[in-house]
């Protein structure tokens, strides 16, 4: 090899398909064997891991050219250009592959491969499918080809490999697939050994490669080790921190390892030195230090104008809950309302320094993010480049008027004959100046409010109230409404303990502490109305259906307590570890040395003996048919309930489970897991149905909801959290506990709400709806084509059979029926001025200019005017709702929806709009882009029509499903309305500001 090293470390680079890298690629030797022999076992391998785990660098560095260099010499393609085409981009890429002309589609360039070799085809980065592509399908689709891929090509084997958090997102190919999660690997985070190596062994292979003598400090490796552990770092820069059931050193984040050696290896060389020494870590200020100054060093390169311009830019490359994503220069100068040759500049800049990368990709030049751990910190600077130029503008304005104010007491002195006349202006300046500190510490506390909305949702809510309360402002307005939208707590009791377990009986709140008490309450007010003592310590709890409770003391006896408070021993029962009562409450299983055993309560004769040495948690379903039990083995077993028969043995399974459970309906089972991850299977065949990400530290408990949808978590991260039960799709996390949540469990089915207890001794009530319900107001028999208000407020409802029905918007009541049909081609504004549609452009005709509005990449299908006639809604086909300032033929606001748009309808006060697609979905008028405040949902099928009604509080939708709904959307009142929300919130769960937190934040 020619080519020598100039460094044996990548930074953020990552690791390439290049004989060089292979060579310097260390620490991932295990994980290396085991996807290998993975891809070439199996058909479908589903690799898996946390952003910025090094998955790229893996697949790229060792796994392909290790299959490149086995014996039969495959064809290996390595595939990740989404942003295109994925179906044509594909095929180029195997075409490349394999060495041939092969022309056509993906599935013809890997059938024509594979008639020559076996083809391992490698998918990475595969979220980026998702996000570029959301409605991706028909004949020539990559969603049409991948099932047939793997499904007929026998000799292509096949690896998507994507973050853990889009890992749900593959359910979109779940009855297309064969055995689409039959084959999971999870990629997890370097240990210490393996990171130790990722240090040592490049410098020693540089040393072989260059002939050059370079040491390593032993106190330097064990420094970096124990600075760029798994949380270390990332919570500094607005990201998560991770820590899969272990100490949180314990993992090591490669990014940030690579980043800090490469950074101490550029600053010895510089000095001439041969060894790596902790004293430079120490010199440069640590590896924290380092990792900020990468972004804070490059940001602070750019003019105060170019950081406005990254400001917007990065708003557009970088989603809101932190997936990158790739545009043009022209589309980001679009985006941003920023002229070309001003961002070119920005772009080149940030690219330099390693903050973008360009991608040349259908011969565009496209830029995103240098790597995903940069994904978080860019959002944490925005929002803190944003705050701090609102800051500098209330300062500026602040300091003129106290400028003018010494100005105007200077020349008092010298005009004494206009004193008079000077002091009241003077009076009147220094009340200004005191609104413009009132203003500039309203606006410090909606930064705060913002930054804490992830963490304290409640805190955040007070502080935004109080912001409100100084300056009631547009600042203020939106941070409390994001506010009430973030807290979904609803009751809080302190029972003053560590609690185990908690259930909703009726309108109370039953927990059994961790002192053995079963305590009752009534939320709101949270406040504890009964304690029944069972007089030992408890380790376990477990409650039935009907409300009895069933409590493990550490003396191993087991106590079953009636709803009532009634207390008394189960028989024969003196070894218990843990133990679990059945639905109907006449069975238990209990959790001993040997394994478990099922005992029938109130005779507490033992049934059945499941053999599971190790045994650490069971569930038994709700017709007591079945047993599932899983173990420190890392098992999962199904057995008869009947016959204490072992049926089957689950696969996939990985970490103790420490907590399993059977669905209500009885088709779905699911564990909660060590390794911070839960997983679902099916009982028709025992397959693995979803996983579940998310959960950065041991899990403890998992519950389904009445009606066998969803699932709800409780981790050691002090959160719980909800999921699609067959998808595996990510709902919301439930965060305000301050410590380990032990439980967590649905009061009813979907939309209902979650009950928690935790070891801060607190039980919460949570409101658990997802996406608020659209309720049904009237059927009108045919696909709904339109919705409006009429004459005197009833509401127009035109439907595809060319009939307008008119309905009662109170009670849904039909008053009439007439022909016609109402569809918005050609709409007049109240200024006189008229939009056409026009296939692909709108003819907008204003003041007696005619303007053409362009840039729709498909159909337009329904324009609106604002009250005021000053704005334009357009929505379109192309998932797009774009606003246009109607006097200049500007487009002020774009708002990219998931599927095509229907139909886009401004509020009664120009605040809001709302869109019809495959959801109704509120924006805000106030932000450009980025996620609508509300998602609703009711109709079966695409909602095609929306609007709102003359208060501007209520939205009326129709659908395909031939219905009309409505939603009463409380935060979508003024600030008087929203202040009023949030105060009957802060009182149902007695949130106050702390004597500590209001020094700090009310100083």
């Amino acid at each position: 090899m020619s080519e020598q090293p100039k460094s044996p470390y990548k930074g953020l680079n990552a690791f390439e398909d290049t004989e060089l890298d292979a060579l310097l690629f260390f620490g991932r030797e295990r994980e290396t064997e085991i996807v290998v022999a993975n891809l070439i076992a199996s058909r479908l391998t589903v690799l898996y891991g946390p952003s910025g785990v090094g998955k790229s660098s893996l697949l790229r560095a060792a796994v392909a050219r290790s299959l490149r260099a086995l014996p039969e010499e495959p064809i290996v393609v390595v595939f990740s250009s989404w942003s295109d085409d994925p179906n044509v981009a594909l095929a180029e890429a195997v075409r490349e592959a394999a060495e041939g002309a092969i022309d056509g589609s993906a599935v013809a360039a890997l059938e024509h491969a594979q008639s020559r070799r076996d083809v391992y085809l490698v998918l990475d980065q595969a979220e980026e499918y998702f996000l570029y592509h959301a409605d991706d399908g028909g004949p020539g689709s990559f969603a049409e080809a991948l099932p047939t891929v793997v499904g007929s090509l026998a000799r292509v084997n096949v690896l998507i490999s994507l973050r853990e958090d889009s890992l749900a997102k593959l359910d979109r190919f779940t009855g297309r697939v064969p055995n689409l999660f039959s084959n999971t690997l999870r990629l997890d985070r370097l240990d210490r050994r393996s990171a130790g190596a990722a240090i040592l062994r490049p410098v020693e292979r540089y040393v072989d490669l260059t002939g050059e003598t370079i040491e390593v400090e032993p106190e330097l490796v064990e420094r970096v080790l124990d600075e760029v552990g798994a949380g270390q770092i990332e919570p500094a820069l607005g990201g998560l921190g991770a820590v899969e059931g272990v100490e949180p050193a314990a993992r090591i984040e490669a990014p940030y390892l690579q980043l800090v050696m490469q950074r101490i290896w550029e600053e010895e060389r510089a000095a001439g030195s041969s060894e790596l020494r902790a004293a430079t870590l120490e010199r440069l200020g640590g590896a924290q230090h380092i990792v900020e100054e990468h972004l804070e060093g490059a940001m602070a390169e750019l003019t105060e104008d170019e950081k406005d311009i990254a400001g917007r830019l990065f708003n557009h490359l970088v989603t809101p809950s932190g997936t990158k994503i790739a545009h043009d220069t022209a589309d980001l100068a679009e985006f941003g309302d920023v002229p070309v040759p001003k961002v070119e500049p920005v772009l080149l800049q940030l690219t330099r320094r390693r903050i973008l990368r360009s991608l040349e990709e259908g011969g565009q030049v496209r830029y995103e993010i240098f790597h995903d751990v940069l994904a978080q910190p860019v959002l944490a600077w925005r929002a803190e480049h944003d705050a701090a130029r609102e800051l500098d503008a209330q300062k500026r304005a602040s300091d003129r008027r106290h400028r003018q104010l010494l100005a105007i007491i200077g020349a008092g002195a010298v005009l004494l004959a206009i004193m008079g006349a000077v002091t009241v202006y003077a009076v009147t300046q220094r009340t200004e100046a005191r609104q413009q500190a009132r203003h500039a510490r309203a606006n410090e506390l909606v930064a705060t409010a913002d930054s804490e909305l992830g963490r304290d949702p409640e805190l955040s809510l007070l502080l935004a109230s109080e912001a409100a309360g100084l300056v009631p402002g547009v600042n203020a307005e939106r941070s409390l409404r994001q506010a009430l939208l973030g807290s979904r707590v609803r009751a809080v009791v302190d029972t003053g303990e560590s609690l185990l377990e908690a259930r909703a009986q009726d309108d109370r709140l039953v927990a059994v502490s961790k002192s053995g008490d079963v305590i009752f309450s009534n939320p709101p007010p949270g406040d504890v109305v009964r304690r029944v003592a069972t007089k030992t310590s408890a380790s376990d709890a477990s409650f039935s259906d009907g409300g009895s409770a069933l409590v493990t003391g550490r003396d191993g006896r087991v106590r079953i307590v009636s709803r009532d408070g009634d207390v008394r021993l189960v028989a024969g029962v003196e070894d218990a570890g843990g133990a679990t009562i059945s639905a109907d409450g006449t069975l238990a299983l209990v959790i001993g040395k040997g394994g478990v055993r099922l005992l029938d309560l109130p005779s507490g004769r033992v049934r059945e003996t499941y053999p599971h040495p190790g045994a650490e948690s069971a569930a038994i379903s709700f017709d007591n048919r079945r047993v599932l039990t899983g173990g420190a083995d890392q098992r999962l077993l199904v057995w008869s309930g009947q016959s204490g028969r072992r049926i089957h043995s689950l696969i996939g399974q990985f970490g103790h489970p420490t907590e399993i459970a059977f669905s209500p309906d009885g088709t779905l089972v699911a564990s909660a897991s060590s390794d911070g991850i839960a997983r679902v299977w099916r009982t028709s065949d025992w397959g693995l149905q979803s996983v579940l990400p998310g959960g950065e530290n041991a899990l403890t408990g998992i519950t389904f909801g009445a009606d066998s949808e969803q699932v709800v978590t409780s981790g050691r991260d002090g959160t719980a959290r909800v999921f699609d039960a067959k998808t595996g799709s990510h709902l919301f996390t439930l965060t305000g506990h301050d410590d380990w949540v032990t439980s967590a469990a649905f009061t009813g089915g979907v939309g209902s709400s979650v009950v928690t207890s935790s070891l801060d001794g607190n039980v919460r009530l949570w409101d658990a709806v997802f996406q608020p319900v659209l309720e049904e107001l009237a059927d009108v028999g045919a696909p709904v084509v339109s919705v409006a208000f009429g004459d005197h407020g009833r509401l127009r409802v035109a439907t595809t059979d060319k009939r307008i029905h008119v309905l009662d918007p109170a009670t849904g009541d039909e008053l009439s029926v007439e022909p016609g049909v109402i569809w918005h081609r050609r709409v007049v504004g109240p200024d006189g001025s008229v939009a056409t549609i026009r296939g692909k452009t709108v003819i907008l005709r204003s003041a007696g200019r005619r303007t053409v509005l362009r840039g729709f990449r498909d159909r337009v299908t329904s324009v609106s005017f604002s009250r005021s006639g000053g704005l334009l809604a357009t929505a379109s086909i192309d998932h797009d709702v774009r606003v246009w300032n109607v006097a200049t033929g500007k487009r002020v606001r774009l708002y990219q929806a998931r599927t095509a748009v229907h139909d886009a309808q401004f509020s009664q006060d120009g605040r809001w709009l709302i869109s019809a697609a495959n959801k109704a979905a509120l924006w805000d008028l106030g932000t450009d882009g980025g996620e609508p405040i509300l998602r609703l949902r009711g109709h079966k099928g695409t909602t095609t029509a929306a609007t709102f009604d003359p208060s501007g509080r209520r939205i009326v939708t129709g659908g395909v499903d031939g219905t009309v709904r409505t939603y009463v959307c409380d935060i979508c009142g003024g600030i008087d309305q929203l202040l009023a929300l949030a105060s009957k919130r802060l009182a149902a769960t007695r949130r106050e500001l702390t004597v500590e937190e209001r020094e700090q934040y009310l100083r």
